[in-house]
């Protein structure tokens, strides 16, 4: 059952935690700056009833792929939104120049694929143009690298700032077998394409499969650092209902960095001191001997290492729905907010999903406890 409430519908039974929310003002003597709209003197910062600091935005521009990663997009999956449902690109910076307004401080740009969304290059170009309370806000793009051969020079001349490549083997056949229509040797010659035209602090994004890569997680992380990257390993996740989980096929964040180890001939320390990778979810860890001593590697363990305690993300998909968790399905409508309400509305339906977001997933290792959506739908 769902309510209407003063700004949108949401799932009745989290109503009553919108008073919860908190929506700080620090008000400043400073003139406004390009990107954050009218002259008003305050800033503010978005908190969640957890007093979580929302610092990190995700931003789908479409649900569309060129690949069908077998984790990511149920077989025979066509259900594509209208493309007249899609944000118009002018409502996506609308939508972003707000949150960075409000204490935001990286953008990421996902999918489906990014790279296949139309004049994307000069999205990014108005998106580097913003403004926070300290100074420019950092864009970065997650893509499955096919196209970015092409695109890595006009995007680094628009101001993007890093790009993170998803690359699950470098065996050619394994890699057409997970995307089921992908060609390795693509995704690589995007990846040095990206390195040629000065993009640093690259990331690989490698999801870990237990029984299909797990054999060559230390030969991904070496091609890596061959190249002064940063490969990062993702456990699978019950996403789509559980539909694309395989019992088995889980491998613990722990065994990633074991298996590593014994791969690469060193043991891995907790990097300590400031983030390696930012602001995001990884965790980092450093090669203490061998021939890749000194070299860092990322896991992401949504399943086994739970980082819902220190969240600073909220998810925007390609048709403007606003999520506070990867994990859940309720979200609420900034496409109807924008269109039909304005700022107020738009501020207000923001303040809703902080008021619901949880304390943490539902996800369980069985691969049961996970949404409805599938993970092409909101770009992990």
């Amino acid at each position: 059952m769902r309510r209407r409430g003063r700004y949108g519908t949401l799932p009745s039974r989290k109503v009553t935690q919108l008073n919860l929310v908190q929506l700080r003002t620090r008000m400043r003597s400073s003139a406004s700056t390009p990107g954050t709209g009218s002259g008003s003197c305050g800033s503010h910062v978005l908190e969640d009833r957890a007093a979580r600091a929302v610092r990190y935005l995700r931003v789908s521009l479409t649900d569309r792929c060129n690949y069908r990663c077998t984790y990511c997009m149920p077989d025979g999956h066509q259900e594509f939104g209208p493309r007249d449902q899609l944000l118009r690109l002018e409502e996506v910076v609308r939508v972003c120049g707000a949150f960075v307004r409000w204490g935001v401080e990286r953008i990421r740009l996902t999918g489906g694929e990014p790279t296949l969304r139309r004049n994307l290059v000069g999205l990014v170009r108005e998106l580097t143009a913003l403004r926070g309370e300290h100074g420019p806000i950092e864009v970065v793009m997650t893509t499955n690298g096919q196209r970015l051969g092409d695109l890595a020079s006009p995007l680094r001349a628009a101001g993007l700032h890093a790009v993170t490549v998803s690359l699950d083997s470098l065996d050619p056949d394994r890699f057409a077998a997970i995307t089921r229509r992908g060609r390795v040797a693509d995704v690589i010659a995007g990846i040095d394409a990206a390195l040629a035209c000065g993009f640093r602090g690259t990331k690989i994004n490698t999801v870990a499969i237990r029984g299909f890569n797990g054999d060559e997680l230390g030969a991904t992380a070496a091609f890596a650092w061959e190249r002064d990257l940063i490969p990062r390993f993702i456990e699978i996740m019950p996403m789509a209902g559980g539909e694309l989980f395989v019992p088995g096929q889980l491998m613990a964040s722990a065994d990633v960095r074991a298996a590593i180890a014994v791969q690469v001939g060193g043991a891995l320390e907790p990097v300590d001191g400031a983030p390696v990778g930012g602001i995001g979810p990884a965790r980092y860890f450093r090669v203490t001997a061998g021939a890749w001593r000194g070299r860092v590697l990322g896991t992401i363990g949504a399943m086994t290492e739970n980082f819902c305690g220190s969240c600073n993300r909220l998810r925007l998909s390609a048709t403007g729905q606003l999520h506070g968790c990867l994990a859940h399905d309720d979200a609420g409508d900034l496409r109807a907010a924008l269109r039909e309400g304005g700022v107020e509305r738009l501020e207000g339906t923001i303040r809703a999903v902080l008021g619901t977001k949880r304390d943490g997933h539902g996800f369980h290792l069985d691969g049961s406890g996970g949404p409805d959506k599938a993970m092409i739908s909101i770009g992990g």
